[in-house]
């Protein structure tokens, strides 16, 4: 089987977060990290205390919802992701969350911003 089509992956795998929820949930019930992956990737962010930062393929945003409480107010984030529905399920886990986040339709093979638009670019699981 070949690669799949954008649209196919938009329309079919990535129409919400279900299937990706799926996926993370057998990570997260069969992993021997006693941390967890947000916690820990969010430790890997050697940010300054203002950043532009923006993450492509943002999924339901469990980055971000796993370390709302240790997000500093000075952050401006942009989450990101080429499925509408996708970026809708981050914006619903994220209505609560004390930091204001924006959220945008994007394919990473085609980002509208200019270069130098962002301190920090993150696109964990991109294996597209």
């Amino acid at each position: 089987m070949g690669a799949a089509e954008p649209k196919q992956l938009r329309s079919e795998q990535y129409k919400d977060a279900s299937r990706l929820d799926a996926r993370i949930a057998l990570h997260r019930d069969f992993s021997v990290n006693q941390k967890g992956w947000p916690a820990w990737l969010f430790e890997q962010l050697d940010l300054p205390d203002r950043v532009n930062l923006l993450e492509l393929g943002c999924g339901p945003a469990l980055l971000w919802v796993e370390n709302a409480h240790r997000i500093p107010t000075s952050w401006n984030i942009r989450l990101s992701d080429f499925s509408a529905g996708m970026i809708a399920d981050a914006e619903e886990r994220l209505k609560a969350a004390e930091h204001i986040f924006e959220f945008q339709v994007i394919d990473a093979t085609s980002i509208p911003m200019p270069d130098e638009s962002f301190d920090c670019v993150i696109a964990n699981h991109m294996l597209y």
